[in-house]
């Protein structure tokens, strides 16, 4: 088995603040637990929640997700190909302006890596994949 951990599910694990805080922080220890198997995300990934981080978070926050998504080894990163860019150009088109182009990269790389599952808090997205969502 294999999970895609989505942005704000990655956050709302990292941040006390979130509504749904206790069962994102929960699940993703499960995740990294291995209950679904290997966990990946992608580089767009990264790349919003660092975004997200220096704007409206503490340092200290940056850092706790440099740690989790590149220097600890227990997330796997998938970089967005060409391929995949492509297919996310033409699926974001057809969702729009439900899928942001992340989540588009998202689906892309689940479908094209045969990924199980995406941790999301993102009802769409959702809907678009199997997920491992809050209740």
């Amino acid at each position: 088995m294999t999970v895609l951990l989505d942005t704000g599910f990655i956050l709302a694990a990292l941040l006390r603040r979130e509504r749904r805080h206790s069962w994102a922080r929960s699940t993703l220890a499960e995740i990294l637990a291995g209950r679904y198997g290997a966990p990946y995300v992608t580089d767009y990934i990264v790349d919003e929640a660092l975004n997200y981080a220096a704007a409206r978070l503490k340092p200290g926050d940056a850092e706790k997700l440099i740690k989790l998504l590149i220097e600890s080894g227990a997330v796997h990163i998938i970089h967005v190909s060409l391929d995949v860019f492509t297919r996310s150009v033409e699926l974001y088109r057809k969702h729009l302006p439900r899928l942001s182009f992340t989540d588009a990269t998202t689906l892309t790389t689940a479908k094209l890596y045969r990924i199980d599952y995406i941790a999301t808090l993102d009802k769409y997205l959702a809907q678009q994949h199997p997920s491992i969502a809050p209740p």
